[in-house]
């Protein structure tokens, strides 16, 4: 449609429990969730497409639904007395 944003769901928000829920309602077994889960917060991962151990369809479907709004860095700077500063930017809005 026309002038119809849709926005998708950080899946970094989401608790272990309601991404297990998301996933039974794709039809998917309850360990995936874990594996998710995994990915998000012990791998960084950045992207559905990182989550090797995942099926593609499955990935496909992740990124049909959801967003990672993983935190980027922007732009370092050394200083000569050692500092170092550091910008990040926290996400962007996708629009789609």
């Amino acid at each position: 449609m026309e002038g119809t944003v849709v926005t998708k769901m950080d899946i970094r928000k989401l608790p272990f429990a309601e991404i297990q829920q998301a996933l039974k309602e794709m039809g998917q077994a309850r360990f995936r969730a874990k594996q998710i889960y995994e990915w998000l917060w012990q791998k960084g991962a950045r992207s559905f497409a990182e989550m090797t151990n995942l099926s593609k369809d499955l990935r496909q479907k992740l990124e049909e639904q959801f967003v990672i709004n993983a935190i980027t860095e922007d732009k370092v700077q050394h200083s000569s007395d050692g500092t170092v500063k550091t910008r990040f930017l926290l996400h962007v809005w996708h629009l789609v």
